[in-house]
C-alpha cells in the first residue's frame, strides 16, 4: 500500500508541474488570447479526439496481451492503460510502464509478459508515427535538412515493428535466469501481431493529428490574414506530421512529458502553416486538451471498471 501510494504521489506531482508550466507558456505568449475570439466549440472537440485517439493502441495492447496467454477482464486492462499516461509525466518514463504493470498485476497478469506487452505497444507506437511523420513531411514545406533527417530515422522505426528484433530480444531474455517467461510468449510475437499493432497505432496518429487541426480551427480569429486555407487537406496532413514527430521527439528525449522537445519539433513543422506565435499557441493548446482528454479517459474506464466489478 505504501509504495503504490507512493507511485501515485510522484506521477500526480510531476503530472500538476507539467499542468502549471503548460499554464505558464499560455501566459506569457507573444499574441495574448482574447478569449472571446476563440472557437470553444473546436477546443471541445478537440479534447474529444485527443480521447478517442488513445483508444486504438489501448486496443492493440489489449490483443497483445490475449496473444501472450494473459487473461484479464477487458474493463481492468482499459483502465491499467489509461492510467499509465500519468506515469508518462515523470522523468526517465520508466513510470508509466509501472503504473500500468502494477496495476495488472492486482488482476493476475504475470509481470514479465506485461512488461514485454507494454514495451511491444508503445515502441512499435512511436515508430508508426516517425514512419508517418518522416513521410508526411516531405509534401510539407520545411528546410531540406529536417526533411533528410526525417527520412533517415525511417531504417531504424522498421526495424522496430518488425517481429525478429523483438523475438530475438525477448527469447535472449526468457532463456536468462532473470527472464523466467513462457516460451509461448516468445512465439506469439510475429508478423500479425505486429502488423496489426501499427494499424491501430496508425489510426491512432490520423486521430492525434485531427486533435490538433481542430485545435488550429479555434485560433482562426487570431490569425492574420495571410494563413488561409487552414481547413483544408494539406493543413490536416501537417498536423498529423506535427503531433507524430513532435511525439517521437519527446520520447526520444526521455523529458517528463516530452517537454520542450514536443513543442520545438512540433511547432518547426507548424510554422509551414501558421506564423511562430500562432503555432506556439496551438501547441500549447492542444498539451492542455491531451491533458484533458487523458484525464477524462482514467475517470471513464475507471467508472466502467467500477460497474463491472459491481
Amino acid at each position: 500500500m505504501a509504495l503504490r501510494f507512493t507511485i501515485w504521489a510522484l506521477a500526480l506531482f510531476f503530472f500538476g508541474l507539467a499542468l502549471r508550466r503548460a499554464g505558464l507558456e499560455l501566459s506569457k505568449s507573444e499574441v495574448p488570447l482574447d478569449w472571446k475570439s476563440v472557437r470553444w466549440s473546436y477546443w471541445v472537440l478537440s479534447v474529444f479526439f485527443g480521447a478517442v485517439a488513445l483508444v486504438p493502441p489501448c486496443i492493440a495492447w489489449q490483443a497483445i496481451l490475449r496473444d501472450f496467454g494473459q487473461s484479464v477482464h477487458w474493463a481492468d486492462s482499459m483502465y491499467a492503460y489509461f492510467l499509465g499516461h500519468f506515469g508518462k509525466y515523470v522523468p526517465g518514463k520508466a513510470m508509466a510502464v509501472l503504473l500500468r504493470v502494477s496495476e495488472l498485476h492486482r488482476h493476475g497478469v504475470i509481470v514479465r509478459p506485461a512488461i514485454v506487452s507494454v514495451f511491444i505497444e508503445t515502441l512499435t507506437s512511436i515508430a508508426t508515427g516517425a514512419i508517418l511523420g518522416a513521410v508526411l513531411v516531405q509534401w510539407i514545406e520545411c528546410s531540406r535538412w529536417f526533411q533528410l533527417s526525417a527520412l533517415a530515422g525511417i531504417p531504424g522505426a522498421l526495424l522496430v515493428i518488425c517481429p525478429q528484433p523483438f523475438r530475438f530480444i525477448v527469447g535472449w531474455i526468457a532463456k536468462s535466469r532473470i527472464g523466467n517467461m513462457p516460451e509461448s510468449v516468445v512465439r506469439a510475437i510475429d508478423a500479425q501481431l505486429m502488423n496489426r499493432t501499427v494499424l491501430w497505432s496508425l489510426l491512432g496518429w490520423l486521430l492525434q493529428g485531427t486533435s490538433l487541426w481542430l485545435v488550429l480551427q479555434s485560433l482562426v480569429d487570431l490569425q492574420p490574414a495571410s494563413a488561409t486555407g487552414l481547413e483544408g487537406l494539406h493543413s490536416w496532413i501537417v498536423c498529423v506530421a506535427s503531433m507524430s514527430l513532435g511525439a517521437l521527439a519527446g520520447f526520444l528525449s526521455m523529458l517528463p512529458g516530452g517537454a520542450l522537445a514536443r513543442e520545438l519539433a512540433s511547432i518547426s513543422i507548424l510554422l509551414s502553416i501558421v506564423p511562430e506565435p500562432i503555432a506556439l499557441i496551438a501547441t500549447i493548446v492542444v498539451r492542455l486538451t491531451s491533458i484533458v482528454a487523458e484525464l477524462s479517459m482514467i475517470a471513464l474506464s475507471k467508472w466502467i471498471q467500477y460497474r463491472y466489478a459491481a
